[in-house]
């Protein structure tokens, strides 16, 4: 099998999966039942209710994933990267890269210079693009490809983009639908401005640009909620069924049971009716003929709300995030109990921070690359762990006096690189570093002297 088709048929063959993961994060998911008939009933009154908590998961991973910057050696490359940020607005482009890593389990940016020479990197979705690797090496990339709906002279065409180290092939599809099994006959070569007559863009650089980020648990990821669709589905159950009969509380089903005189039918429906009964102050009911009445009793609120609590608790438990993100609610415990609670989040955070910082890595060396220069750079992340501002800036007074920069300590607590390097160009090192930490060190041309 060729590569086109390989690649092609890879992307089909995933698409249901990361639809199924983005209808979960989204909630959007249909609810699940056993009986088609309670089915049929549901939809008459609707079945959309929802609270989606399958999305906590990936938020409270994202929400501590945060690039604050990235250092190089060299004063060009600093002011390339810094020019390449601010041109494609990566504060943005990554926070939507690393949520969607997180929602696909996979995720893919290409990084390519515009007509104009300026380098443009932006996401792409695993609904529209692979990367496929050499099975003797699984660490290797051979090929990169994406796969998207074109319009030409009004009818629907395929456009296939193959990205190998050396060239970008790009393809048209024949016919207006990919058949059922895609081959290499149903396309041909797209000739445009950029390609020969082969439909070939010549790659320079050695380097696919196309680069795969994932969550690091296999070659393709997994979605960070995927422990969490069975508990949501049984979350909507829960939620939708208590919904359809909370209107029995406030409206409960009554029955009259008569004797052998027949009175007047009455119905809350007939509102012509003249014995109409109402529930109005002051009304009299007259009851002919009738010699009981009363009501069905509604479900038990608690039938539902019990079982939805403890799926919840499900849901924390299985996805390694602490009850507490759940709740959303503040609470009194100390910091040593909530980073003990939060430990297996934070592990988990950390095994994605090295997955996607390693790509973040060779994308940023990439960017050089294209603006001639070969140099590796450093990606800087926002500190993980729950931690005071009191208590951290006490480990950070910690850190200066065991001998770190104060340059670093400053990009680990968050601040922006071109904030610290400003500060350190106008001398300010000094006064940040009494400020935040009274009473500790001073430093001068790289050195720390204590006060």
């Amino acid at each position: 099998m060729s590569l086109l088709t390989n690649s092609i048929r890879s992307i089909l063959d995933r698409q249901d999966e990361y639809l199924q993961a983005e209808n979960y994060y989204n909630g959007t998911v249909d609810e699940i039942f056993a009986s088609a008939s309670v089915k049929r009933e549901l939809a008459k009154t609707g079945d959309h209710y929802r609270v989606n908590y399958a999305a906590t998961p990936v938020n409270a991973v994202a929400n501590r994933l945060e690039v604050t910057g990235v250092t190089t050696l060299s004063d060009s490359s600093k002011k390339i990267i810094g020019d390449t940020w601010q041109e494609n607005s990566l504060e943005l482009e990554l926070t939507q890269l690393i949520t969607k890593t997180l929602v696909y389990g996979s995720a893919y940016m290409t990084v390519w210079p515009d007509a104009d020479g300026q380098v443009q990197l932006y996401y792409n979705s695993p609904l529209s693009t692979v990367v496929l690797y050499d099975p003797e090496n699984p660490r290797r990339p051979i090929v990169a490809a994406k796969l998207w709906q074109v319009e030409l002279d009004g009818k629907p065409r395929s456009r296939v983009n193959l990205y190998y180290p050396d060239r970008i092939d790009k393809y048209l599809s024949q016919s207006e639908r990919l058949p059922f099994t895609v081959k290499d006959s149903d396309f041909e070569p797209f000739i445009d401005d950029e390609t020969d007559e082969n439909g070939s863009v010549p790659n320079e650089f050695g380097v696919i640009p196309v680069f795969h980020f994932t969550t690091g648990i296999d070659q393709y990821g997994r979605p960070e909620h995927i422990s969490a669709y069975s508990c949501q589905d049984m979350i909507n159950k829960m939620l939708v069924s208590q919904l359809a009969a909370v209107e029995h509380h406030g409206f409960p089903t009554r029955w009259m049971l008569q004797g052998d005189q027949t009175g007047t039918s009455s119905d809350w429906g007939d509102l012509d009716e003249e014995d109409q009964l109402t529930g109005a102050p002051g009304e009299v009911w007259s009851l002919a003929g009738v010699m009981k009445v009363g009501q069905f009793t509604a479900a038990d609120p608690s039938t539902y709300i019990d079982p939805y609590k403890e799926y919840v608790r499900a849901m924390a438990s299985v996805t390694d995030t602490p009850f507490h993100v759940f709740e959303a609610v503040a609470t009194n415990v100390s910091g040593e109990a909530l980073r003990a609670s939060e430990a297996p989040l934070v592990k988990k955070v950390r095994t994605r921070q090295l997955a996607l910082g390693n790509t973040l890595r060779r994308v940023f060396m990439f960017v050089l690359k294209l603006n001639g220069i070969d140099e590796d750079v450093q990606v800087q992340w926002k500190q993980i762990e729950s931690i005071d501002t009191s208590e951290q800036w006490s480990i950070n007074k910690k850190k200066l006096d065991a001998g770190l920069p104060i340059e670093q300590i400053l990009l680990e607590h968050g601040y922006d690189s071109e904030l610290v390097t400003k500060w350190k160009n106008d001398g300010l090192l000094n006064v940040v570093a009494q400020n935040a930490l009274p009473n500790t060190t001073t430093v001068i041309e790289g050195e720390l002297t204590n006060e």
